[in-house]
């Protein structure tokens, strides 16, 4: 009974719902932090705060205040500009809940991230789970549009991320890749973007995702945008969900189009003498959802003509992507790596100089497209033998 009466007393304790000498209503908890070219200064910081009272009882007609606060204070560098941020409210500022950072493009391009990362890779309260993004504009603005479905932007910004079925990429991972020899550092990109309100109320901009950011070294050197940003994440495991529109094998009759269930790139490395060759192999199986095209659909023929006509498409698309990375001299698909991994001998003689090998060397690509489905659709695709066998 004794031992009861003690374990109960301490269960109270528990309850009491205080921790350490540090009052909740003391901290403010930081969510999102934006980077951007400052006016003044080289570095202009944001920080995205909830307001923990938002909603309180307020008299008469007084104005509620609003559910975030976002502080911005300029610096000469990044340390200082942190510690200006904690200089800039009466709470304790903490970031053992950041979720995202934003970069702004103007500051990516002129003073690169190199610094930025050095800061919070060394900083003890940040997690090297948060997602980091480079913003198309001011990284500000992204805190500014108004988020849909979701109270706090930076919360909105990860569901995005995930609702999209995408790499679910964050700052450790471009902080491994920054320091690779044989990959480019990439980040997802956003923009703020106008949109027509469905309602008086509704808000008037939104943040979408962009493409991808790619970076050599610490300097952001270009931003992919759709289909190159989409074919990409083809070769880091992430294609599902991605919508294929394809010309009808008379371009006239209109497209088809086909909701990729799997997608697949795997890169081959060759070597003859000294001359470094890839051969690039992409599989995917689509459910075929809409078709113009005036074929005979419930022919095995037909289906097999879309197939090879969606392939060339898929062919085509990764064959331009490989060409823009190489002529910009970025890696973020990992060639480097599979050649490291297939003939690391040739590759200790070359070291560094891998970025001087990857423009020249020769790619070729493949593909090879399924159509195991072909949805409910007007003109519906041939059955495939599986359905043959049911029915």
């Amino acid at each position: 009974m004794r031992k009861l009466c003690i374990l109960l007393l301490v269960a109270l304790v528990a309850l009491s719902g205080c921790w350490s000498r540090t009052e909740l209503n003391d901290l403010g908890i930081v969510l999102g932090m934006a980077v951007d070219a400052g006016e003044e200064e080289p570095v202009r910081m944001t920080f995205y705060i909830p307001r923990p009272q938002f909603g309180g009882q307020g008299g008469g007609g007084a104005a509620k205040p609003a559910a975030v606060w976002a502080v911005t204070r300029e610096a000469p560098s990044i340390s200082e500009a942190l510690q200006e941020m904690r200089m800039a409210s009466s709470r304790r500022i903490v970031l053992d809940h950041l979720r995202v950072l934003l970069i702004g493009e103007e500051y990516a391009r002129t003073r690169g991230v190199g610094e930025l990362l050095d800061a919070l890779a060394m900083n003890a309260e940040l997690r090297l789970t948060l997602r980091p993004f480079v913003v198309e504009g001011r990284a500000a603005d992204v805190f500014q549009a108004v988020p849909q479905l979701r109270l706090f932007q930076p919360m909105n910004l990860v569901g995005m991320m995930q609702a999209k079925g995408g790499v679910d990429w964050r700052l450790k991972n471009v902080l491994v890749a920054r320091s690779s020899e044989t990959h480019s550092s990439w980040m997802y990109a956003l923009k703020v973007m106008e949109r027509e309100a469905l309602t008086p109320v509704g808000p008037e901009e939104a943040a979408v995702l962009s493409g991808a950011a790619l970076f050599i070294g610490d300097e952001l050197v270009m931003i992919l945008h759709p289909p190159d940003s989409q074919f990409l994440l083809w070769f880091l495991g992430s294609s599902k969900g991605t919508i294929l529109t394809v010309p009808c094998p008379k371009p006239e009759e209109g497209t088809f189009s086909g909701h990729v269930l799997s997608g697949r790139a795997s890169v081959h490395p060759h070597m003859e003498g000294d001359q470094v060759s890839f051969l690039v192999r992409v599989k995917a199986s689509v459910n075929l959802s809409r078709v113009q095209c005036k074929l005979r659909m419930n022919h095995p023929e037909d289906r097999r003509l879309l197939e090879e006509h969606m392939a060339a498409y898929v062919r085509r698309n990764v064959a331009d992507l490989v060409e823009r990375l190489q002529k910009g001299g970025v890696d973020p698909a990992g060639f480097g790596k599979h050649l490291q991994l297939a003939y690391p001998r040739y590759y200790k003689t070359i070291g560094e100089r891998w970025k001087e090998v990857w423009p020249n060397a020769k790619v070729t690509v493949e593909a090879r497209v399924n159509i195991p489905r072909s949805g409910l659709l007007t003109s519906p695709g041939s059955k495939t033998d599986e359905e043959l066998m049911n029915w």
